[in-house]
């Protein structure tokens, strides 16, 4: 084939398989083969294909490819966002993602060092799968690390609490893991094999490794200094004093004296000493496990259910970099006088001017997890170039700040700040080494959101004296530093102590005052009824004065518990400051029904964002909007907050106060969705969004960037301060969405959606015995939507007349099969009434004339031909129709190109290219309902009437187009 005739990424991965050593050349591809490709070359006996197509859909044609046993390497072009994918079709699929703008990635310089050439075609391909698999040492290390802090937690004693045991394991884990970064640089007595030696000869001696070697290293040792050490201590030759917090004894130390025996010594060694090797060198290519993949490693061993519960999923390295420079760039452009765009830029490379507006700012992470945009942040406040200790250490101690709930998370953070420091010291000698700042007071384990003071200020001046304490944890080593951190933890309790009392002196006073104004007679000596507004009020006041009381009275029960409170923890910073900054992260996205009842209770008190509209779990919003709230609370006048979010939160109707209160009063820089972004490249199926505020109103005229870079089309502020969604789509696009909202009514006037049949207790009702077959109906799913049109996959018992209405006995075989359901049918949330087998929302299965759709489908897909006897279940939506004629016609107009594009526009983003096409989307299509009727039906071009009657010009309907195929 001439190559002037091939597309650009063809000859692109021409000359990429020359530089990789292989053979080039260009030929169409086998009709075989069931991609779009063309065959560009060899890698020894590997094929390989180039395709243009982004990496989504680059990987699913990979993995067709190897089901139908292809292999080959198989590199993809995007031109829209100008990203190179590399994938190798052997399962399981581990797609590289590579940016077009790098000269030799990472990748490439893997596969360069694989001999391909020799190998059978089998073992080629898996060699160059592994090249590709860049993070395979840091799957390793978790599975490894996993199981040895698993067996471990099982040796240990059962009586203690599994959670008690895994967090002694994990400590004694990360320990020994640091001390082989440690070891690595040669600063243990300057040997590459100390821990080995030394655990060798504490076995050879029949001594406990935990007591005779661990102890004196960890806490004789390394936590004191060269002069104050025993001669024991000496004994272990020229190491470092590192101090910093991790080897001091910890809490679970000092509340249980444990042993563990020699076995689970033996396999936490085994793993840590003899099968895991690591580098401080962040570039380190050869299987080595980085600081950069410990936070991976670290996550990892959390369960996943519990990683599931608590919404924690690692954050791309590259997706932290990216969001974290674009958030300092908006929050100090206006303060430099520099537009966004070109202080990005200068980011990369800051003048000595910058840096020190760099080094004034004071950053929070409210829920740390690993640390990722902690390391992340400290990259860019110190700049490119050789790590400097002090500008590091002065980053680390004042200006980063984290909480998690999770002491693990905690404890994983403060271990990769400290090698971040380590790095800094690199080709030291041992002596050299500087002791590792205290973090105590900079990373806290504690609730972000749910604290004592429910938002209650601190006594003026109260961080005053709280700022001398810190200063001093800061500041000191050893005993002293031991000291100054209980001296802390005591001067933090009384200000508690002394908000709390104040906050029930307050509560009480409001509940006076409530209780009076409603006990005010009329001006004829008449008491009136207290309006259910007032009751709420006065409600909501006394739970809080509950919950305030149960707080003081825990305290004054235990002389040592001291709750956690952020604003006693970073006091200094609120109240000098005003706040923070920069609030930074990827916050927990939990669904509402993971969360206990008491909290949720407590959030929707707490937090004005994140009530529900509504009642029922589908009302209820994601914890991710109270982590919003919070972060802005906790900001500065003009600071910034940069946070990963769900997608969903740009239109789901949960999150409408949450939206209104950020576009009316607070500056949007940035909401960008990152479903096409390969950085956002997150382990589990989500959809995230990136959101950059500031706090304080926006300037006139105002844009807000909808692309992460804030090179993409911009959208006025003001254009959403009257929008019940945000859409991030063409600006030309929303342009016409507010026309047609303007000039057409909507569907959901006259025909509003409404879910199908509501079981609550599917078990009961779905696909009964076939005994039961006479009292059944056909019932539809979404998933019975296909592209050949509805077909009812199961039955649905039918206890329940023309009209929906429960039947008032039972037929004797369907009451025998209900009776044993009949506890958790009473009990079902829309219960009421004697019938407990009813069923609801019947009004979709008993209506003459419908129409329904899927609630979950690619595109939105209607139909008006259900029987009059199948039951669309509630993963379907239904409106009701006057006659055939019209059900044929709202069908028909749902199925045009201008409404699914409409309609993919403000839907949800779900797995696999799906979307959620609710009550809330379809119903606000627009619907002309004079201007439809027989001549719609007996159009031969549907889309070409609807684009008459809406009045599209050309290029609205291309724009239009571009949306129905591919949905952002």
């Amino acid at each position: 084939m001439p190559l002037a005739t091939l597309p650009d990424h063809a000859t692109r991965h021409a000359a990429l398989i020359h530089r990789l050593g292989g053979e080039a050349w260009v030929v169409p591809v086998p009709a075989s083969l069931p991609v779009p490709a063309l065959e560009v070359g060899r890698l020894g006996p590997l094929p390989c294909w180039s395709i243009a197509a982004p990496p989504r859909s680059a990987t699913a044609m990979a993995r067709t490819l190897a089901r139908r046993g292809y292999l080959g390497l198989m590199l993809a072009d995007d031109a829209a966002s100008g990203i190179r994918t590399l994938i190798v079709t052997i399962a399981p699929i581990r797609a590289t993602v590579v940016p077009c703008d790098d000269l030799l990635p990472l990748a490439i310089r893997r596969l360069q060092r694989e001999r391909l050439a020799d190998a059978p075609l089998l073992a080629a391909a898996a060699r160059a799968a592994d090249a590709l698999d860049i993070d395979a040492a840091g799957r390793r290390a978790f599975g490894m690390l996993h199981t040895a802090i698993d067996r471990v937690a099982t040796a240990l004693p059962a009586v203690v609490p599994r959670a008690d045991r895994e967090g002694w394991a994990l400590l004694q884990a990360t320990r020994l893991l640091f001390l082989r970064f440690v070891e690595a640089e040669g600063w243990l007595d300057g040997r590459q094999d100390f821990l080995r030696c030394a655990v060798d000869d504490v076995l050879a001696r029949h001594r406990d490794p935990g007591r005779h070697l661990l102890h004196p290293l960890f806490f004789g040792t390394l936590n004191r200094r060269v002069r104050d050490r025993s001669r024991r201590a000496a004994a272990f030759g020229a190491v470092p004093f590192l101090n910093g917090g991790l080897f001091e004894p910890h809490a679970l130390e000092r509340a249980r004296a444990w042993d563990l025996s020699r076995p689970g010594w033996m396999a936490l060694f085994e793993l840590v000493i003899d099968r895991i090797e690591v580098t401080l060198d962040p570039e380190a290519e050869d299987g080595r496990v980085t600081p950069g993949l410990l936070g991976r490693v670290f996550e990892g061993v959390m369960e996943p259910e519990s990683r599931r519960a608590a919404g924690a999923y690692y954050t791309p390295p590259a997706m932290v970099r990216a969001l974290v420079r674009e958030a300092v760039a908006c929050h100090l452009a206006p303060r430099v006088g520099m537009d966004e765009e070109r202080l990005a830029t200068a980011l990369e490379d800051p003048d000595p001017t910058l840096l020190r507006r760099m080094s004034t700012l004071r950053v929070l992470d409210p829920a740390v997890g690993s640390g990722a945009f902690l390391v992340g942040t400290l990259d860019l406040l110190h700049g490119p170039g050789v790590r400097d200790a002090r500008r590091v250490r002065h980053i680390l101690t004042r200006q980063l700040h984290g909480v998690d709930r999770h002491p693990g998370a905690v404890r994983i953070t403060e271990l990769r700040l400290w090698l971040e420091s380590l790095r800094a010291m690199r080709g030291r000698a041992p002596r050299e080494v500087t002791p590792l700042p205290n973090l105590d007071t900079a990373i806290r384990a504690g609730d972000a959101l749910l604290d004592p003071l429910h938002g209650h200020p601190l006594a003026p001046r109260a961080g005053l004296a709280l700022a001398v304490h810190r200063r001093a944890v800061v500041s000191s080593h050893g005993s002293a530093k031991r000291a100054a951190v209980r001296a802390l933890r005591h001067a933090e309790r009384r200000t508690l102590e002394a908000a709390l009392a104040d906050h029930e002196a307050m509560l009480r006073d409001r509940v006076r005052d409530a209780v009076a104004s409603t006990a005010i007679p009329t001006l004829f000596g008449e008491r009136s009824a207290p309006h259910a507004r007032d009751r709420q009020h006065l409600a909501g006041l006394r739970s809080l004065l509950r919950r305030v009381r149960r707080e003081r009275a825990a305290m004054q029960r235990d002389a040592t518990a001291a709750p956690f409170a952020l604003e006693t923890a970073y006091a200094p910073i609120l109240e000098r400051q005003g706040g923070f900054d920069l609030v930074v992260g990827n916050p927990p996205w939990v669904r509402a029904e993971r969360l206990a009842t008491a909290t949720r209770t407590a959030l929707g008190a707490r937090y004005r964002w994140w009530r529900g509209s509504g009642n029922g779990y589908r009302h209820q919003p994601d914890l991710a909007i109270a982590f919003v709230e919070r972060a802005v609370e906790l900001l500065r006048p003009g600071g910034t907050v940069a946070f990963l979010l769900p997608s969903k939160l740009l239109t789901v109707s949960y999150a409408r106060t949450a939206r209104a209160a950020l576009v009316h009063h607070h500056t949007l820089h940035r909401v960008a969705d990152l479903a096409g972004d390969p950085r956002a490249g997150f382990d589990a199926t989500i959809y995230p969004m990136a959101l950059i505020a500031s706090r304080g109103a926006s300037p006139p005229g105002h844009g807000i960037s909808t692309d992460l870079a804030g090179d993409g089309p911009r959208v006025p502020q003001a254009d959403w301060r009257m929008a019940p969604t945000w859409s991030l789509a063409d600006p030309e696009v929303q342009r016409l969405t507010r026309r047609l909202a303007e000039d057409f009514p909507t569907l959901g006037e006259t025909h509003p959606p409404r879910l199908g049949v509501k079981t609550g207790a599917n078990a009961a009702f779905l696909d009964p015995p076939a005994a039961l077959a006479a009292w059944t109906r056909p019932a539809m799913r979404g998933r019975d939507f296909g592209p050949g049109g509805p077909r009812p996959g199961s039955r649905i018992l039918w206890p329940a007349d023309r009209r929906g209405e429960p039947w008032r006995e039972l037929p004797p075989p369907v009451a025998a099969h209900l009776a044993q359901f009949r506890s958790r049918l009473e009990h079902r949330a829309d219960q009421r009434g004697a019938c407990w087998w009813r069923l609801f929302r019947t009004e979709a299965a008993t209506a003459a004339h419908r129409v329904a759709w899927p609630d979950l489908a690619p595109t939105l897909r209607a139909t008006a031909t259900l029987p009059a006897d199948v039951v669309p279940l509630n993963s379907c939506y239904v409106v009701v129709a006057g006659n055939a004629e019209q059900a044929e016609v709202i069908a028909r107009w749902l199925t045009t190109t201008w409404m699914r594009a409409l309609a993919a526009l403000g839907a949800e983003a779900a797995a696999g290219g799906y979307r959620r096409f609710g009550a809330r989307v379809v119903g606000g299509l627009p619907f002309p309902a004079r201007r439809l009727g027989m001549p719609f039906l007996q159009a031969e071009d549907a889309d070409a009437f609807a684009a008459v009657v809406l009045q599209l010009s050309p290029d609205e309907q291309r724009a239009l187009r571009d949306v129905a195929t591919n949905p952002r």
